[in-house]
């Protein structure tokens, strides 16, 4: 199991280098310090509902979260490459393979330890600031934090795997987070208008716009974020896309298959990465 050693590695190597300590310190800051807004904001005399402070926490998580995935991960291959360092790395018993297992894994671990400590003076914090504290849904939250982590460190594993270079490595990174988190919400809205000659509203839409929609690793883990999480406070309007479909949903609409659609933004861009740097002749 030589990935194994690449993982402890690539992982020591990031405790040495501090980044492992200041992601540690940026999320204490977004979990423990961005959940005292809704407290802070209360009315004198008040004390927020537990379910308050967790809504609050899912939009920054979500901005996050994602990027520091994708920082972490977009040099982790081909900065061994530019360095030279890659040949040590793949001497023997290592294979590509073990490569690119043991730093998809490493880098995982990078976000996910800072993650959870973050998460654990998160909890403290509103444990003592707001009324009631379920820990099945401030679990869940965690959860889906580690998967989203995962998810965008494959994807930026992925690309540093098909590269020579680190600047090809950030605009692909960049290029891939702007398409499809920043602006693939324009794609069915576009195609919407040009079929219906209108613009799309919240519910009655056709399934097919529903899951070009869903093709969005933000939007799939979004969907996976509601089977994890009980986000009260949403009032009258059911956010699956199983009551936003017009007519009976499709299984693909489904929250369960939005697992699949998260498998496969971790198992595409891996298994293109891996081909290509299977292939790759190193300088």
């Amino acid at each position: 199991m030589s990935w194994v050693h690449v993982a402890r590695k690539d992982f020591e190597d990031a405790s040495r280098s501090l980044l492992l300590w200041a992601l540690t310190g940026l999320l204490i800051l977004l979990v423990a310090g961005l959940s005292t807004i809704p407290y802070l904001l209360a009315e004198s005399g008040t004390t927020p509902a537990f379910e308050e402070g967790l809504a609050f926490l899912y939009s920054p998580i979500g901005f996050l979260i994602p990027i520091i995935g994708l920082v972490v991960g977009y040099r982790s291959i081909v900065g061994e490459r530019e360095s030279g360092t890659i040949r040590f790395l793949l001497g023997l018993p290592n294979t590509r393979r073990d490569v690119l297992v043991g730093k998809v894994l490493g880098r995982a671990g990078v976000v996910a330890v800072p993650t959870a400590i973050g998460f654990v003076v998160g909890a403290l914090v509103i444990a003592v600031l707001y009324e009631g504290f379920d820990v099945l849904d401030y679990v869940g939250l965690f959860l889906f934090s580690l998967v989203m982590g995962l998810v965008y460190v494959a994807i930026a594993v992925g690309i540093s795997a098909s590269v020579r270079t680190r600047a090809k490595a950030l605009g692909l990174v960049i290029t891939v987070y702007a398409v499809f988190d920043m602006l693939w919400a324009t794609v069915p809205m576009t195609l919407y208008w040009v079929l219906e000659n209108e613009l799309p509203g919240f519910d009655g839409l056709p399934a097919w716009y529903l899951l070009l929609e869903r093709l969005s690793p933000g939007e799939a883990l979004g969907a996976i974020a509601l089977t994890l999480v009980d986000f009260a406070g949403a009032g009258d309007f059911d956010l699956t896309a199983a009551g936003r479909v017009a007519g009976e949903a499709p299984f693909y609409l489904e929250n369960w298959f939005a697992w699949v659609i998260v498998g496969l933004w971790i198992a595409v861009p891996l298994g293109i990465g891996y081909l290509r740097f299977r292939r790759a002749t190193l300088n």
